[in-house]
């Protein structure tokens, strides 16, 4: 075997050893690209570790306080604790009820108990009543 063939066949040999480790390289920063990403979509440190509200009479129910409520629609701003049964951290957000009408019947400041349902792929309040 000539000297040409040996330094071509180890040349191949690395060519190929190089483009496993780049590729494998490659994979692993996108794997923590990805869990960086993915973390950001919990509730902050500060959410998760402050005090929840009152336990609630009925475990199926959320407290909250109404920060809006929007009687056109049917909608209401509601700054929430964890909602167990769907896995979301406290925060403020709007829902829409299942009888718009109900709207009416509160206004910001106002503390509630509520239900929250996903209704393909809509959160809608089933229920809702008074916290006291």
């Amino acid at each position: 075997m000539s000297t040409f063939s040996t330094l071509r066949r180890l040349g191949c040999a690395a060519g190929l050893l190089l483009g496993l480790t780049t590729a494998q390289a490659q994979a692993q920063a996108q794997a923590q690209a990805q869990a960086q990403d993915h973390a950001s979509h919990h509730a902050p440190a500060a959410a998760a570790s402050s005090p929840a509200p009152a336990a609630a009479a009925d475990p199926a129910l959320t407290e909250g306080v109404i920060t809006r409520v929007d009687a056109r629609s049917g909608k209401l701003t509601i700054r929430h604790g964890a909602i167990t049964h769907l896995d979301m951290p406290p925060m403020t957000m709007v829902f829409g009820l299942q009888d718009a009408q109900q709207a009416a019947q509160f206004k910001p400041g106002d503390q509630v108990r509520f239900r929250v349902e996903d209704q393909a792929g809509t959160l809608v309040i089933t229920r809702i009543q008074p916290a006291s």
